[in-house]
């Protein structure tokens, strides 16, 4: 049977099946898997060029660093020169009577993500601690202030549990700066607070759970701007110091 001008071929029929699909070149589209394939190591070897480059970048600038620091400071340093002029000579001590320092000051450098103040809050919590074991065995063992201790068991538990989150806390923010084990032992959960054989202070007392929460706290202000009662950590130190109504409970 003929078919008509207006009436459309059968799916099915020849006239259907032997039209050329149309390509579709749209740009970015991977038709087939050998342009996928290609894709992917384009972007391997992309990736791996960029790795190499930085890579190279940073060992030529350690070289360059401790081809500059190997150096011997001369004359053509202009503050050397001047040193030069006052009366220095090379291989002495500076100052009048040429006891100072000979070797200029060393450079420190900071590879790290650590907070600025951890070290500087470090140094003061040891010593915190110092302080703490001294004033209890200098006052000595005192029965009623165990009974106290008893008799505030409610407030007890409050300052474990604030522990505990500080304890949680410390170990997240500690592990993001890539910092793989606690400062104190008590400042992460998994360890238990022992007594460090290479302190004769701490062998007889350890810190009590109170002084632990104290020391803990401090640290995550003082590192990481963090107040664990208000669960905020702020922009930087004034804004802690005005936001924040204060490092303790009874504060809050």
């Amino acid at each position: 049977m003929a078919t008509t001008d207006n009436e459309e071929d059968d799916y099915m029929s020849d006239a259907f099946l032997n039209v050329e699909t149309v390509k579709d070149v749209r740009p970015g589209l991977l038709l087939t898997h050998e342009q996928q394939r290609l894709h992917c190591q384009m972007k391997k070897r992309k990736e791996c060029e960029s790795i190499n480059k930085t890579t190279g970048a940073k060992a030529l600038e350690e070289q360059q660093r401790q081809e500059g620091l190997e150096k011997a400071i001369d004359s053509t340093n202009k503050g050397f020169s001047l040193l030069q002029k006052m009366g220095y000579k090379p291989g002495s001590g500076i100052g009048k009577n040429n006891s100072g320092r000979v070797e200029p000051i060393g450079i420190v450098l900071k590879t790290d993500r650590k907070g600025l103040g951890r070290e500087a809050a470090l140094k003061e919590i040891r010593e915190m601690k110092k302080s703490m074991i001294q004033s209890r065995r200098s006052a000595g063992p005192s029965v009623c202030e165990y009974r106290e201790r008893r008799a505030q068991e409610a407030a007890e538990k409050l300052d474990c549990l604030d522990l505990f989150r500080c304890q949680r806390v410390c170990r997240q923010m500690d592990l993001e700066q890539d910092i793989q084990e606690p400062s104190e032992k008590f400042f992460w959960p998994e360890e238990v607070p022992e007594v460090d054989v290479d302190e004769p202070e701490e062998k007889e007392l350890n810190i009590s759970l109170n002084e632990q929460l104290e020391i803990l706290n401090f640290y995550l202000r003082c590192t990481y701007n963090y107040c664990v009662y208000c669960g905020t950590v702020y922009e930087d130190e004034s804004d802690l110091m005005e936001e924040c109504p204060g490092p303790n409970r009874q504060d809050h």
